[in-house]
């Protein structure tokens, strides 16, 4: 198997940026054990995160230039500053492929070799189609046989009408691939203008959540913690951020997530100790190629800075670090159950799964609405979710 993955990757060979006053050591690539055509390197791996470049555009509607920027955000990624001695980073190269499914089972495959050994992969696109094999791949090692997909955009890329894979139908595509394999899907960041009914009811059909970028405004842009801390894989369209053509054009939109904002949410995923790929796609070069390359950059850098602050966090009675809070609404026959971390004070809830109940992650709002008698948004979507899931199986 080493052979076979040792195989699908091109070894990085790019320039390194310059940044005043940051040189050397105190650089990020003073981190990375890049990889350069030696196939020890991935048997004596000792790394915790991987990067790998996926140069694939090939399925791109409306961002063929996309497929550049592994190497020109790796370009200005390396030249940032460095984070703590104790974070060990791996750049195994970009993905080798001559057709399109070459390259779609070489990266299912390579993100399946290093999940398995309990290496995070950060995925740099190339077009967001690209998140299907990155998913397939993690739901390969998955014991449970399920995943949780976070994805970041401010469209909805499913198309009711058609059955073809592209960049703008990759997520319903996946969604009817994967089923019940699927267990819980968020897409946060859309415009509501942008988003049509027959793509919310796909959605809502399927009880999936959406979250407007109105959500997740000003102090908001917490809830995006809570979302991304339930997932294992995250997928971010960089034409989600404010001043990108979201349009599918060349038309620049002046609304969007912040810069700033974008960098806290990949922090988020970084801490998040459940998150175990994470990719960047459709990174806009025709433009502004050189300033999107860098915000891309810094992107992945928040990342990797809210990696070194990972650390088991999950209701854990015995420990004394959490605190359980049980809740009576009125209409429910059920108490619900919340339990808080007094440490850092985040929030979890149990909610309905196949068999019993889980602990998912949740906010003190959540807490809050319960204490008003009215039910969170997110326990009763789950619970319509597997109470159909139920019905249907005992009518089989």
């Amino acid at each position: 198997m080493v052979d076979i993955v040792n195989h699908y990757f091109e070894p990085y060979k790019g320039h390194i940026a310059t940044i005043p006053g940051l040189s050397g050591d105190e650089r990020l690539n003073a981190c990375v054990s890049f990889y350069k055509g030696q196939s020890d390197w991935f048997t004596n791996a000792t790394f915790k995160v991987v990067i790998i470049g996926a140069s694939e555009a090939r399925n791109s509607v409306d961002n063929k230039a996309c497929d550049k920027a592994p190497d020109k955000i790796r370009h200005y990624l390396y030249a940032l500053s460095s984070l703590s001695e104790g974070l060990q980073i791996g750049d195994a190269g970009n993905i080798r492929g001559n057709s399109l499914n070459d390259r779609y089972r070489a990266l299912q495959e390579a993100v399946s070799w290093f999940v398995r050994r309990n290496i995070a992969v950060l995925v740099i696109g190339g077009s967001q189609d690209l998140t299907l094999p990155m998913a397939k791949g993690l739901l390969e090692v998955r014991k449970e046989g399920t995943i949780n997909l976070a994805v970041g955009d401010a469209v909805l890329d499913i198309d009711v009408n058609s059955e073809d894979f592209s960049s703008r139908s990759w997520l319903s595509y996946l969604i009817n691939e994967l089923g019940s394999k699927l267990e819980d899907l968020v897409v946060f960041g859309t415009q509501a203008y942008l988003c049509s009914d027959s793509q919310r009811r796909f959605l809502d059909s399927r009880h999936y959540e959406m979250q407007r970028l109105g959500d997740l405004r000003g102090d908001n842009i917490r809830n995006s913690e809570t979302l991304l801390r339930d997932a294992q894989a995250v997928s971010i369209d960089f034409r989600m951020i404010k001043n990108q053509p979201q349009f599918g054009s060349d038309l620049i939109s002046k609304h969007g997530i912040e810069p700033f904002d974008i960098c806290r949410i990949l922090r988020y995923a970084g801490i998040s100790e459940r998150v175990a790929v994470t990719g960047i796609f459709d990174v806009y070069l025709d433009e502004n190629a050189e300033s999107n390359a860098m915000l891309a950059a810094q992107m992945l850098w928040h990342f990797l800075d809210g990696f070194l602050g990972r650390a088991h966090d999950y209701p854990d009675e015995e420990s004394g670090r959490y605190r359980q809070y049980l809740v009576p609404v009125e209409g429910l026959d059920e108490v619900l159950s919340f339990c808080r971390n007094i440490e850092n004070d985040r929030w979890w809830m149990k909610a309905p799964q196949q068999e019993g109940q889980r602990w998912v992650a949740c906010s003190r709002d959540d807490y809050r609405m319960a204490s008003r008698n009215e039910i969170p948004a997110k326990w009763w979507r789950l619970f319509r979710k597997h109470s159909e899931t139920k019905n249907i199986e005992k009518n089989e």
